[in-house]
């Protein structure tokens, strides 16, 4: 792992080749950490209390499972959700504006991933019912992005809103990085040699950029602080998906984000064969649930004699 104190001088190219780097600090240099806190302290001022968004100021972000149950924690992640989603975009065209001019060209990602970790004891016996939260409230296991949806040269964001510590963070596996891994199309199978995770740390404001491809899960929370993170992506060159991934999303060209060409941004990554695959996916789908849908004639009555009105 690498740390740098500017984006100015980062090659993303390094990243994709198994690198993970951290800007300290790095956040600053997109947007005011301030507004981000401000935006955070709205959403639990909105969906639980004034007086809760205050005592979230006075003792951190880290400390909100104190003042909210799992289902309130919901709402605020929800509704900080809705909050940063039109910012967000203006923040990833300044990443790459900032970045020094790269081997080939950044495309940017509409995905946003607002992740609020609180401790484990927390979401106990609720983990079922979040099960749609998994990767965001409750942790997921270990992955890599290109079985879902993500372009193979993606590189993650992960941007740090609070401490992120050993006992709530991240953990990446580099041994394992592009090689072959036997998967269920969500977790990871057992049994696999992938050597030693690393744990990540970050301070509130600093900027973690890896690999997509990396494997990697969140690390169950068992410390004493809520952990809280968003999430971006971009993509150096035109994206490729895998063969077998069981999605796709977009990456769209930021230099046609502002102009009358908006239309054509996600372009590049419908020319793929990975869009044709996902086409085909949802035909399918819908032609399955369509059959879901019908319901048989009933059967005849076996064995009795069938009365029939005249």
């Amino acid at each position: 792992m690498t740390s740098h104190r500017f984006l100015d001088d980062l090659d993303l190219r390094d990243v994709l080749d198994g690198r993970m780097v951290v800007v300290r600090g790095g956040l600053a240099q997109l947007t005011s950490r301030d507004s981000w806190t401000r935006a955070a302290l709205a959403a639990i001022a909105s969906a639980i209390s004034t007086e809760a968004a205050e005592q979230v100021s006075e003792r951190g972000l880290e400390h909100i499972h104190t003042v909210a149950d799992i289902d309130r924690l919901r709402a605020v992640r929800d509704d900080l959700d809705r909050r940063l989603r039109p910012a967000v975009r203006h923040l990833l065209l300044r990443f790459t504006a900032l970045l020094p001019p790269q081997r080939r060209k950044v495309y940017v990602s509409d995905h946003l991933g607002v992740r609020i970790m609180p401790p484990r004891i927390t979401v106990h016996g609720r983990e079922e019912e979040l099960g749609g939260y998994t990767g965001f409230m409750i942790p997921t296991g270990a992955h890599v992005d290109s079985w879902f949806n993500t372009a193979v040269n993606s590189v993650n964001l992960w941007m740090a809103l609070s401490r992120v510590r050993r006992d709530n963070g991240l953990l990446i596996w580099p041994e394992a990085y592009r090689r072959p891994l036997l998967h269920d199309g969500v977790r990871l199978l057992p049994d696999q040699a992938v050597g030693e995770p690393v744990e990540i740390e970050l301070d509130a404001g600093d900027l973690l950029l890896f690999a997509g491809d990396h494997l990697h899960a969140t690390r169950p929370n068992s410390g004493p602080e809520t952990r809280w993170v968003v999430t971006k992506r971009v993509c150096l060159g035109p994206p490729r998906y895998h063969p077998r991934a069981t999605g796709w999303v977009p990456y769209l060209d930021p230099r046609l984000l502002h102009t009358p060409l908006r239309p054509l941004a996600p372009l590049r990554s419908v020319l793929t064969a990975g869009r044709a695959r996902h086409l085909v996916r949802q035909v399918r789908l819908g032609g399955l649930r369509a059959s879901e849908r019908r319901v048989p004639d009933p059967p005849e009555p076996v064995g009795r004699a069938v009365r029939r009105e005249p």
